[in-house]
């Protein structure tokens, strides 16, 4: 009987020591939020963690997670973290905003890591070139981006921005020398077929321009300077119903694209289409805000497609 007591004692026991232990709850998101905003960036993203290991779909834990990643100099990992973020959530306005602002650092420091490693190489001359474009230094630009040319082979995207570059400047023959060296590289880029219309069409050599934007527009049918560009060519040449439907198109994807808009009110009048070709022209009003038509006309005539340096129309008044 006693035997039987202590066995029955023991299984109960053992029992107790085999039942499950209940696990401790994850913390809680907010919980590494508060540890965020108190500067303990290190315990933030060990909390962060925590929760994610439970509850990996946890969209605020991750979203501290890689703030705090980044607080602590982990650019590449935060950067991960955020596009982890928003593969479950992809409008986290959060996320977008964060991961913009780690995108440009982590450029920085590739740029820097660059220029420090390889100063003479053609990639660090293209970059400077690039920055010297978005400064508007096209003197210096153009000599950086010769500098990147003496690799070999010629760089399909120096070329293409040597191009865009001196056709800018309305140096048109410079611009088709350099499209053509692309072209042999790559016939059918979208930049080339386009660059290289533009300036045949500045040059009133309108049917290889056509050719040119047509190459292009089956590269990028959404396209509106391209559909711009192939409704103008068409119009100067004499093919006004053709011109229609490309400046239509134009307008439609950039409602606020003047040159179209003015373009297209002059191929409807040549179509006899007057009622469609004054509401245009009204619109056109609009945007201009009372400039007078003549000097609307001149403008647009001395630079149909806006190759110059593009401009936004003012923001139309209520």
């Amino acid at each position: 009987m006693r035997k039987r007591v202590l066995a029955a004692a023991a299984l109960a026991g053992c029992l107790r020591a085999a039942a499950p232990v209940e696990a401790a709850p994850p913390p809680a998101a907010s919980e590494a939020a508060r540890a965020f905003d108190r500067g303990d960036y290190p315990q933030a993203a060990a909390l962060a963690r925590q929760r994610l290991r439970a509850l990996p779909r946890d969209t605020a834990a991750r979203l501290v997670l890689g703030r705090a990643e980044a607080a602590l100099g982990r650019f590449e990992s935060a950067y991960q973290t955020f596009r982890s973020l928003l593969a479950l959530q992809p409008r986290n306005t959060d996320a977008l905003y964060y991961l913009s602002i780690l995108g440009g650092v982590l450029a920085q420091a590739e740029y820097d890591r660059l220029f420090a490693q390889s100063p003479d190489s053609s990639r660090a001359h293209q970059l400077r070139g690039d920055l010297h474009v978005a400064q508007e230094h096209p003197v210096e630009a153009e000599t950086e981006y010769k500098a990147a040319l003496a690799g070999a082979p010629a760089p399909l995207d120096v070329l293409v921005a040597l191009g865009d570059l001196t056709r800018r400047q309305s140096r048109f023959e410079d611009a088709l020398a350099y499209y053509a060296r692309a072209a042999e590289i790559a016939p059918d880029d979208y930049d080339v077929l386009y660059g290289t219309g533009v300036c045949r069409s500045y040059r009133q050599e309108y049917a290889p321009a056509i050719e040119s934007f047509r190459g292009a527009l089956r590269r990028d049918p959404s396209s509106a300077p391209a559909h711009l560009a192939l409704g103008h060519a068409l119009l100067q040449s004499g093919q006004a119903a053709a011109a229609v439907p490309e400046l239509e198109a134009a307008a439609r994807i950039e409602p606020r694209m003047l040159q179209a808009l003015y373009l297209l009110g002059r191929a409807y009048r040549v179509v006899g289409r007057t009622q469609e070709a004054e509401a245009t022209f009204a619109r056109v009003q609009k945007l201009v805000q009372g400039q007078a038509e003549s000097a609307v006309e001149a403008a647009t005539a001395a630079d149909p497609l806006g190759q110059q340096k593009p401009t936004e129309p003012p923001p139309e008044k209520p």
